[in-house]
């Protein structure tokens, strides 16, 4: 398999970002294939994989791309079942990338901002990792052992990644829009980072197969409620509607809500063309509110 003609595994179709990827590939003439924990799959274009499971016999389709998008992800279910966690977040993402390097592979791992202890802000990419809440500290692992494989490996951190499938988002959008209070929290913060611009970053890296340890992520924080009034504004609703609410008071440990999630980009901006706007342009993005946002500024 040549690398004129890029081949792409995703572990992780069914997520968020792995389910857009592959459509996304698909569309500009990639060959794609991805990962499904459903039992009944077509097999020219999905393979079952369940990463809680022994993976040692298990065939994964040749590819020069191996992306592990697929995770543990909930930062709760970690901290539940930290042993789950770690089999999932650590010991299948080491398996699945050491057999694609062997293969000459280029592996690319999907980590995240919680590597940090987030007491600093815009953090960059060659800054140690000292992570806080359990789901940080697998993902850390992993990275750590994933890139003394000795292979051509990319680590890819992501902040909150903005688009139409978070359920919150689109809970809020429908309650606002129809004139009720939402709740949002006051201590969590987040730095938001449109679907799209991941979905480029991630094809970038991939197909010019560009090693090491890369930001893809918001470049500033906001808070829940920031975030709560920010669409309110570009929806036409109070943002009286937004009520302050604590994630302490709903049992977030301190641990899973650092102060900063902010990523510096490095030189992601200049390799890649891909430009990472303010918090709010961001969500707005994410949210495909543009046209929102232009009306609004016009008055």
């Amino acid at each position: 398999m040549s690398e004129r003609e890029p081949a792409f595994c995703i572990i992780g179709g069914d997520g968020a970002i792995g389910s857009v990827l592959e459509k996304s590939l698909r569309a500009r003439g990639v060959a794609a294939r991805s990962s499904t924990r459903r039992a009944l799959v077509d097999p020219m274009t999905r393979f079952s994989l369940d990463l809680r499971n022994d993976l040692t016999d298990v065939a994964i389709p040749e590819c020069n791309v191996l992306i592990l998008a697929a995770a543990m992800a909930k930062l709760a279910d970690c901290r539940a079942d930290p042993e789950t966690a770690r089999r999932v977040n650590v010991d299948a993402q080491v398996n699945l990338a050491r057999r694609a390097i062997r293969n000459g592979a280029l592996v690319v791992f999907l980590s995240t901002s919680q590597v940090f202890d987030g007491t600093s802000i815009c953090m960059a990419p060659d800054e140690a990792p000292a992570p806080r809440s359990v789901y940080g500290r697998l993902k850390a692992e992993a990275e750590m052992e994933l890139l003394q494989l000795g292979g051509e490996v990319a680590v890819i951190r992501l902040s909150k990644v903005i688009g139409r499938h978070l359920v919150l988002f689109e809970s809020w959008r429908h309650e606002l829009l129809h004139g009720k209070t939402i709740n949002a929290f006051e201590d969590l913060v987040m730095a938001p980072i449109a679907m799209a611009k991941i979905i480029a970053g991630i094809e970038t890296i991939g197909l010019r197969r560009l090693r090491g340890v890369w930001h893809l992520g918001g470049r500033e924080d906001m808070n829940y409620v920031e975030a709560g009034r920010h669409l309110a504004r570009r929806l036409g609703a109070d943002e009286a509607l937004v009520c302050a609410a604590s994630a302490a008071a709903a049992g977030i440990p301190a641990d899973e809500r650092p102060a900063h999630t902010a990523l510096a980009p490095g030189e992601l901006e200049a390799i890649t063309g891909i430009r990472i706007e303010n918090a709010g342009t961001e969500l707005d993005i994410g949210l495909g509110l543009g046209d929102c946002s232009q009306k609004n500024e016009r008055g």
